[in-house]
């Protein structure tokens, strides 16, 4: 009786240690599962993180690709303009000589701006953009650090401003100091010529050989005591200068919009004009959306100044 008690006892206690072996085992299969799922989720997380990190980089290959091509578009938009101007020039070349020969019904008007550029140049500007029209703009230099129309604003600005739109940008000298000793040799003009140029160089790193006497050759003629050396400086730079042919009579004190408008309309006669503005005067600027539509209507082309034209004397 006392054996089988015995053995009772031995088999309780065996029964004790299994079932406190199932129980340590049961929490040991629970904790290594968490951490298991524990670290599952890690690594799911961890390569979530990691495809999102490829997808990132490529979207920020692509991102930088297209950066890049925007860039390399910035920095050849002065060769496209280069390039579009000498088309341009191409075909109009063609058609000066078409006219001159009587082969098109077709006319050339050569819009040009003075003494510029003013804070006023803008509102010229914008109205050749709405017009789809290029023109010429004569610059000078002295003082435009201030616009003397607006002196919250600078006007050195506008250079670039004139090139980027497609315009012709050219040399009025750097001061237009008739009065104040320009044309008092043919070095002094020289001198104030190469100060504009450098200024225009600096200004849109753009070059120009196209060039105007303030006053027009013709004061220039009666005021240098060299003139000819003048012309002779001029050829030897590669330049060439231009006149006009019609104007509003804005360089003047120009008192309305209908002596303008006379001006401008009474010396529209020649197949190719060049036609002079000031931009610093209102009354042109209010003036030059129906100067353009008045051009148009009468079948001219307007085009900015080349210097192959035979407008432009070299």
């Amino acid at each position: 009786m006392e054996k089988y008690r015995s053995e009772i006892r031995k088999s309780n206690i065996k029964l004790i240690i299994l079932f406190i072996s199932t129980i340590i085992l049961s929490l040991i299969i629970i904790t290594n599962y968490k951490i298991y799922h524990t670290e599952i989720k890690k690594s799911n997380e961890l390569e979530k993180k990691l495809v999102d990190l490829v997808k990132n980089k490529d979207q920020n290959n692509e991102r930088i690709e297209k950066i890049q091509e925007e860039i390399n578009e910035l920095n050849n938009i002065d060769n496209t303009i280069k390039d579009t101007k000498e088309n341009v020039f191409k075909l109009a070349t063609v058609l000066e000589n078409k006219i001159i020969n009587h082969e098109t019904n077709y006319k050339i008007a050569y819009l040009t701006f003075d003494d510029g550029p003013y804070y006023l140049t803008n509102k010229v500007l914008d109205t050749l953009k709405e017009k789809g029209i290029k023109a010429t703009f004569f610059t000078i230099g002295l003082d435009k650090d201030i616009c003397y129309d607006n002196p919250n604003a600078s006007c050195y600005d506008t250079y670039k401003k004139i090139v980027e739109g497609g315009h012709t940008i050219a040399n009025h000298t750097y001061s237009h100091g008739i009065n104040r000793g320009l044309y008092s040799s043919s070095s002094s003009f020289i001198y104030q010529l190469q100060l504009q140029q450098d200024l225009i160089e600096n200004r849109t790193g753009t070059k120009t050989n196209i060039m105007r006497f303030p006053g027009g050759s013709g004061t220039a003629r009666v005021r240098c005591p060299d003139y000819n050396n003048i012309l002779t400086e001029l050829k030897n730079r590669h330049y060439g200068w231009v006149d006009w042919t019609a104007a509003d009579g804005d360089g003047g004190y120009l008192v309305s919009y209908d002596l303008g408008w006379n001006n401008f309309t009474s010396t529209i006669n020649e197949d190719i004009e060049v036609v002079l503005f000031h931009d610093y005067n209102n009354v042109t600027a209010s003036l030059l959306p129906h100067a353009i539509d008045y051009l148009e209507n009468k079948n001219y082309i307007l085009l900015p100044l080349f210097y192959e034209s035979i407008k432009v004397n070299k």
